[in-house]
């Protein structure tokens, strides 16, 4: 879960927003990232900024409601939470999607419990919200089974004829493919290198290069021409080179 969430408080009492502030402060999580007193402002900047995660809003406000900034905001904060004192708003304030509805006065446990609902919510929807981009499935060999793996967790590619040893840290999988099929596919992205004629290796777990050597972690893998040129280029830019040199 995000270490620090960014608060908004829009409230045209101030004595209201005194204490949202207050309770707010009593949470290692949360901090008041801008406090408005007049709807219309908060609108007019909140329009301009993506990096919201909490809008404690209330509704019964001059000029223009919590619920009609509520519609405005919601590509910019999903998650909004409102305050007020009447609670025959509360059906209007789901209407436009809120996270929770909080009564005045609110009390700090009354606070907490909502708060700590609607952040553990928005964990939840940001782990199910996953890319397809990012996994792979192949056939290990055996009839009718299909394997799934992350694409990030890949270490290296090793040729073993007409098939191949995927690496991880902590397990090998074998799939009838080739390398240089998997080269097709792979070395598209920056993240696969092809460097020697069986081996493929994931950039991102590279910890040393000695001579014709790549090292990730304790594994050895052997480098070769033509097969190294575009690791080497791509380690080339990357090298700090003093420019007293």
């Amino acid at each position: 879960m995000k270490k620090t969430y960014n608060c908004v408080i829009i409230d045209d009492d101030r004595s209201a927003i005194n204490i949202l502030t207050h309770h707010i402060e009593e949470f290692p999580n949360l901090q008041v990232h801008k406090t408005f007193t007049k709807p219309l402002h908060a609108l007019s900047e909140l329009s301009q900024t993506q990096d919201i995660d909490l809008i404690f809003l209330d509704i019964d406000m001059p000029g223009l409601s919590g619920i009609q900034l509520a519609e405005n905001l919601q590509t910019q904060s999903p998650n909004i939470i409102f305050t007020t004192a009447h609670d025959g708003y509360a059906l209007k304030a789901f209407d436009v999607r809120a996270r929770d509805f909080l009564l005045k006065p609110i009390e700090l446990e009354t606070f907490a419990k909502v708060v700590n609902r609607v952040l553990k919510e928005c964990f939840v929807e940001k782990i199910r919200k996953f890319s397809y981009e990012d996994l792979a499935f192949f056939r290990p060999g055996e009839r009718g089974r299909i394997d799934k793996i992350d694409l990030s967790s890949i270490t290296h590619i090793r040729a073993a004829g007409n098939y191949v040893d995927v690496f991880t840290e902590s397990e090998r999988h074998n799939s009838y493919m080739t390398i240089s099929e998997l080269t097709d596919m792979l070395c598209v992205h920056d993240q696969f290198f092809r460097v020697h004629k069986s081996y493929l290796i994931n950039g991102s777990y590279v910890t040393r290069i000695v001579g014709n050597v790549v090292y990730l972690g304790k594994h050895p893998i052997p480098m070769s021409k033509p097969y190294d040129s575009r690791f080497r280029d791509l380690i080339a830019q990357k090298i700090w080179v003093s420019r007293r040199i």
